[in-house]
C-alpha cells in the first residue's frame, strides 16, 4: 500500500460504481519521490527496493484499486478506472500530480553498493543489487590477467581506487583514474572488469563534453547517481573550461540540467575512470 494515495469511489451516469485514485497532497509521503519537476521513484514493499520504472508505479496503483474492489467482495456493478486505460482519465491525474502539483521532494538513490545477500529497507534508498555477495573465492584468473598487463605498482593504485567503491571511501576522494597508453595495452580490460564488479552501479561518460563550456546537459550522463563513470577512450588533451570536471571530481553541489525537465541540485558521489591515448591537460 503506498502512502500518497487515497482509492475514492463515485456514482456513474449508467448506475454503476468507479473506483479511482485520488493523490494526497500532504503528508509528505514516504513511498514517492519527485525531482525535476517529475517522477523520479517509488518505493515497491514486495521487493524491498525502490524503482525509478514509472511503469512500476502505475501498476503499484492499480494493485491497490483492485485491492479495494476484492474488499468489496468484487461486485459486478463496481468498475476501476485503471491508470493503463487512457480513457479513464487516472493516468492524466496522474501526471498532473507528479508534473505540477507536487514538489521537488527526493533523496538520491544507490548511493551505497548492495550486494546480492544483503537486507534493504525504505531508508536504505536501494533501487538495485549486485547479482553477487561480498565473500571470499578464487581470483586465479584475475591474478594472472592484472598482473601481467600491470606493475606492482600501478595495479595497487587501480585496486585501491575499486576497494574505495566497495567501502565507500570514493564518495569523499576528490580523485579521479586515467588509463593512459596505446592502443592494446590493456586499459579497456581493466574497465571492463570494473564494469562487471558494478554492474548497474555504472555509467558512461563523455570527457569532452564535461570541459565544454557550451555543453549544458554533460551532466545528464550522471542522472542516474552512479558510484563509477566510466569512459573506454575519451580525451583529455585540449578542454575549453575544467570547472565542471573539478566540481564533479570534488563531489560539489551541482545544478543538473536534464533535457525536458526542470533544474536540480545535487552532489554526485562517483568515482571517474577513463581511458585515453592521448596525454591529460588539465588546464593551460
Amino acid at each position: 500500500m503506498v502512502d500518497f494515495l487515497i482509492v475514492a469511489s463515485r456514482s456513474a451516469k449508467n448506475g454503476r460504481t468507479e473506483l479511482y485514485p485520488k493523490f494526497r497532497m500532504y503528508p509528505k509521503s514516504k513511498d514517492l519521490m519527485i525531482r525535476g519537476g517529475d517522477f523520479y521513484a517509488i518505493w515497491d514493499d514486495k521487493k524491498g527496493l525502490w524503482s525509478t520504472n514509472e511503469d512500476d508505479a502505475l501498476a503499484l496503483i492499480d494493485e491497490q484499486l483492485e485491492a479495494k474492489r476484492a474488499e468489496m467482495g468484487n461486485p459486478e456493478n463496481v468498475s476501476i478506472m485503471y491508470t493503463w486505460d487512457s480513457s479513464s482519465g487516472s493516468v492524466d491525474q496522474w501526471h498532473k500530480y507528479c508534473q505540477k502539483q507536487h514538489r521537488d521532494s527526493f533523496q538520491m538513490l544507490d548511493e551505497n553498493i548492495v550486494f546480492a545477500n544483503d537486507n534493504t529497507t525504505r531508508e536504505n534508498y536501494a533501487s538495485k543489487k549486485l547479482p553477487y555477495a561480498l565473500e571470499k573465492g578464487s581470483i586465479d584468473a584475475y591474478e594472472k590477467l592484472v598482473s601481467t598487463l600491470y606493475s606492482e605498482k600501478e595495479r595497487h593504485k587501480l585496486e585501491w581506487g575499486i576497494g574505495s567503491i566497495v567501502t565507500g571511501a570514493s564518495k569523499d576522494l576528490q580523485k579521479f583514474f586515467v588509463l593512459y597508453g596505446a592502443a592494446g595495452t590493456g586499459k579497456s580490460t581493466v574497465l571492463n572488469i570494473i564494469q562487471k564488479l558494478f554492474e548497474g552501479y555504472y555509467s558512461v561518460f563523455d570527457a569532452k563534453a564535461l570541459g565544454s563550456s557550451s555543453n549544458t546537459f554533460a551532466l545528464e550522463a550522471f542522472k542516474t547517481n552512479p558510484l563509477v563513470a566510466i569512459q573506454h577512450d575519451g580525451d583529455l588533451s585540449k578542454i575549453e573550461d575544467n570547472t565542471r570536471l573539478n566540481s564533479l571530481v570534488s563531489h560539489e553541489l551541482m545544478t543538473v540540467n536534464e533535457k525536458f525537465k526542470s533544474t536540480y541540485s545535487n552532489r554526485f558521489k562517483c568515482l571517474l575512470f577513463m581511458g585515453t591515448n592521448k596525454p591529460v591537460k588539465i588546464t593551460d
